[in-house]
């Protein structure tokens, strides 16, 4: 790999306040990135910092963050390609540090993240991933199997993805048109379609993500036929267990965001009758059920 390859950064946007403190911290690198594209999925006027290297583009509005991204990507110049999300934000070490832990693979065909600060109102600020993904690791393994009682242990968060542009094209980022998971989708998708794929994750903390408001915590939509949905269709080469723990997990909980019991017994019979999920998943279910019963008798009451 170059030793010191051009760095297009890709900041999709919907036009929040945060957006220019994003920028701020991209522009503050150690490694100095050749540009900034922000990647506007509205029509509203933009509140950015003075820079040459800033460049903006329009999709939207409504056109979302996965095409916004790709968008941003063909229009790249740097033949690598750094995410940020406009609500998150970078330590001024992130990109030199996982550029020096690529530095030694062979080839273009890899994926460098980093640990990230979890920040949501209300709650003590949390460093994950506790666990890192092994280099050659099936992406739908590392995120979508419980393997403890506690959230936290997997996660490859969008704004600490680093990759060469190239593998942009080889798998677009919206291949999958409004899917439930982009990022991870994308990443599994890439496995599939490049198997000498070396995924690196940094140890340290390097990113900030800034958990919003739409969230899929915050849903008052039941949306977990979706999820199920898309367990079928991008984990069907994946584990008995990973599918299990994906619906039994992932579903369950966009149905308890919502509410819905219909939605937690249809996610979980999902989970037993297309996968055989584990221990930890079926305890999180079961008390995503127990809850949302307990809250529907109470709301009923009142």
């Amino acid at each position: 790999m170059n030793a010191h390859p051009s760095i297009s950064v890709v900041i999709p946007t919907i036009g929040r306040p945060s957006l220019a403190s994003a920028v701020d911290s991209a522009l503050t690198q150690s490694a100095r990135v050749l540009e900034i594209i922000v990647v506007a999925d509205t029509a509203e006027p933009l509140t950015l910092p003075t820079d040459d290297r800033i460049r903006v583009l329009r999709t939207g509005p409504g056109s979302g963050g996965a095409n916004a991204r790709q968008f941003g990507i063909q229009q790249a110049t740097g033949e690598v390609i750094a995410l940020l999300d406009d609500d998150d934000l970078w330590h001024p070490y992130k990109l030199e540090r996982q550029l020096a832990e690529v530095s030694k693979t062979d080839g273009s065909s890899w994926v460098v993240t980093c640990k990230c600060a979890v920040r949501e109102p209300g709650h003590r600020e949390k460093i994950w991933p506790r666990t890192l993904i092994g280099e050659r690791q099936s992406v739908a393994d590392y995120l979508f199997t419980l393997h403890h009682f506690t959230l936290g242990d997997a996660i490859l968060q969008s704004s600490t993805l680093c990759f060469p542009r190239r593998l942009a094209f080889e798998v677009p980022l919206n291949y999958a048109p409004q899917s439930i998971h982009d990022e991870p989708g994308w990443l599994i998708e890439l496995q599939r379609k490049v198997p000498d794929l070396a995924i690196k994750q940094v140890p340290e903390c390097f990113s900030i993500y800034n958990v919003s408001e739409n969230s899929v915590s915050r849903r008052s939509v039941d949306l977990s036929e979706k999820y199920i949905e898309w367990g079928r269709e991008h984990l069907r080469d994946a584990t008995a267990r990973v599918r299990g723990d994906y619906f039994l997990f992932s579903a369950v909980t966009a149905a308890a965001s919502a509410q819905s019991l219909r939605g937690i017994r249809k996610s979980v019979v999902s989970g037993f009758s297309e996968g055989r999920p584990g221990l930890p998943a079926m305890v999180y279910a079961a008390a995503k059920f127990g809850r949302t019963a307990l809250w529907q008798v109470r709301a009923h009451v009142d």
